[in-house]
């Protein structure tokens, strides 16, 4: 017999039985139902996650999933982001794809998998990052991948959220805790069942599992993804961190913990305070005194964030600070307080989940849920707040970024809950004032005041601290008008208690009146037209939400040309909604004509089936907003 046919029939007998027999397919799409395709960019097909607790020192966190990407929409639901650090690595990381009938397409190998740092604006950070983005092109195919991080460290417990994010359908999703000393604790959201648990000698176990979850569709001015859907969050009642143990049962016993790790670190050398202290010699109040070390603060530091080790947590001493001129939220937070104590004004470092869409904090199960730090400064009618990581913020007040929340302070007796100040309609007001000359040909010229005031002093923060050619640039590209020329540009800025900033323009806009005949056709709402109205969506799934309170007021005067007279004047227009109130009506005078326009805006939450009185109320708005002056020239 030939040699080669030998070789190739030993090679035959000698190989397990299974090697040439076909694969079982991974994960095909026909295996999809259609209900769950129906809106879906991917769909999870099986989610598991198991949470060991070792220790109050070491939880070990498992985790595998597949998910089908169905379309090129869908493609981030592929990527895969694992952030790491010295007290919490990572092992174990197996990627594959697979194509549309499960066949394996590639096995990932671990140098395709980027390694860097997730500094991002930190100066300095031990964190890293473990990135991995399929490049396919051919629809539907499956990821599927699995690691292991063991947390050597930590204040935080991985929670459950089946939902990776709206248009994503799940198959299946399992969430499985154990816990050797049974220091766990949890809360579920929008969740009907119940874990099953078993109590052990040594602890106990829980899990729960979810199937069959429609992909969900946002939703116009609804609450934020995670609150809408079925989610677990964690906690520890004991924990460690950089082997410093501190305790969750209570927000006083939280509180402490995160006192005691700054304690001693408010701390200024002798040259420090006397300079502070000849700072405020001359200020009257505590207010001035305030404001005056607040506006050195900015003026002297710049925010860098440093996170290493505990300093994730812990603040970089005030001399470190003083010395350096830099720090993080925590850092500057402190800082600040170290400023204040050299003159005898009590503070509290107060830790807050910060963003001007943040998720409300559910006090009633204590967790760690803050992002960022700032500064109370208690007093006996009022406190004064403050923002230690901006060089541009009024003294005293709190932006979108943190207004109208709860916080928790820390103090000498353990952490306190307190709610940082909600601003009024009367704080939030734009105040536009206008004098419009209309010219012949249809061309205007126009001098525009705008006062922005509280929340809306946000509106232009793009503006300031730029050169003139800057804001110019920035205005062409924001300002709503089709062909228009700026020729001066003025801001202030008022930095009160409620901050106020000035823009002052004046304008050259080509045919803002629309000419017809011997007709002038004038659009009397000069920069404020609103024309949004939110899509119509079958069958809402949640409610409608209003975050803030604010009010718009436009007075427009327009000088209207010689040789025209009036042919129509809109009448005046109220709309009264549970949503908000408007009005505008038009007043003739010797001078001309003035338009008055008034939006208030409610901050609200009303159940979906308002949806479409809302709907209405908006499209009410756009309607009203596009009444025109009609002139007519007159015959000699």
């Amino acid at each position: 017999m030939n040699t080669r046919y030998i070789l190739i029939l030993i090679i035959y007998l000698l190989a397990p039985a299974n090697s040439f027999a076909k694969k079982k397919p991974q994960f095909p799409v026909s295996k999809i139902s259609e209900s769950l395709r129906t809106d879906a960019d991917a769909i999870v097909r099986i989610e598991s996650n198991h949470l060991e607790l070792i220790s109050t020192k070491k939880v070990i966190f498992k985790y595998k999933t597949a998910i089908t990407i169905l379309n090129e929409s869908g493609n981030h639901y592929g990527e895969i982001e694992l952030y790491y650090d010295k007290t919490r690595p990572l092992s174990e990381i197996v990627i594959a794809i697979y194509d549309s009938e499960g066949s394996l397409i590639d096995r990932v190998k671990p140098n395709e998998i980027k390694d860097y740092s997730a500094s991002g604006n930190s100066l300095f950070t031990d964190g890293r990052i473990r990135y991995y983005k399929p490049i396919q092109k051919n629809y539907p195919y499956t990821i599927v991948y699995s690691y292991t991080q063991i947390y050597n460290s930590y204040i935080n417990l991985r929670g459950w959220y089946p939902y990776p994010g709206y248009r994503c359908a799940v198959e299946k999703s399992r969430f499985y805790v154990t816990s050797k000393e049974d220091n766990f604790r949890y809360k579920t959201y929008n969740l009907e069942i119940e874990p099953i648990i078993n109590k052990q000698n040594d602890g106990a176990s829980y899990s729960w599992e979810l199937n069959q979850l429609s992909a969900i569709k946002k939703e116009p001015h609804s609450p934020s993804f995670y609150q809408t859907v079925p989610k677990v969050i964690c906690a520890p009642n004991d924990f460690q961190m950089d082997k410093i143990d501190g305790q969750m049962s209570s927000w006083s016993e939280f509180g402490n913990w995160r006192y005691t790790l700054n304690n001693g670190r408010d701390e200024l050398d002798l040259e420090s305070q006397e300079k502070i202290k000849n700072l405020v010699k001359d200020c009257k109040t505590i207010f001035e005194k305030v404001k005056t070390i607040y506006e050195y603060l900015q003026n002297k530091t710049r925010y860098i964030s440093i996170q290493v080790g505990i300093g994730g947590w812990q603040a970089f001493p005030a001399q470190d600070v003083e010395d350096k001129s830099y720090g993080d939220c925590k850092a500057l937070s402190n800082y600040m307080k170290a400023l204040l104590k050299v003159v005898d004004i009590p503070s509290y470092y107060t830790i807050v989940n910060a963003g001007s869409n943040a998720n409300p904090t559910d006090t009633s199960f204590v967790h760690n849920f803050s992002n960022h730090a700032i500064l109370m400064v208690p007093l006996k009618k009022d406190s004064i707040w403050l923002e230690c990581t901006s060089k541009t913020q009024a003294c005293g007040f709190l932006g979108s970024f943190t207004d109208d929340r709860e916080v928790l302070c820390m103090t000498e007796n353990g952490g306190k809950l307190v709610h940082t100040p909600r601003y009024k309609m009367s704080d939030n007001a734009q105040d536009r004032t206008a004098n419009v000359t209309i010219l012949p040909d249809g061309n205007a010229k126009a001098k525009v005041q705008t006062k922005y005031h509280g929340i809306q002093y946000e509106n232009i923060e793009f503006l300031y601290d730029i050169s003139l050619e800057e804001q110019k640039k920035k205005l062409y590209k924001n300002i709503d008008l089709p062909d228009f020329k700026i020729k001066e540009v003025k801001i202030a800025c008022i930095k009160t208690r409620i901050p106020e900033s000035e823009l002052d323009l004046t304008l050259d806009i080509r045919n803002y009146a629309s000419k017809s005949g011997d007709r002038l056709f004038i659009p009397l709402n000069l920069l404020n037209r609103s024309s949004y109205i939110p899509k119509k969506v079958k069958e809402r799934r949640t409610s409608i939400l209003g975050r803030r309170e604010y009010c718009d007021i436009d007075s427009i005067h327009f000088s209207l040309p010689e040789g025209f007279k009036i042919e129509n004047l809109p009448g005046k227009k109220i709309i009264a909604s549970d949503f908000g109130n408007y009005s505008c009506e038009v007043i003739q005078n010797e001078q001309g004509i003035s338009y008055i326009r008034k939006v208030e805006f409610f901050k609200f939450n009303y159940p979906a089936d308002r949806y479409e009185d809302f709907r209405n109320y908006r499209k009410a708005i756009v309607r009203a907003d596009k009444a025109k002056l009609v002139l007519k020239q007159e015959v000699l």
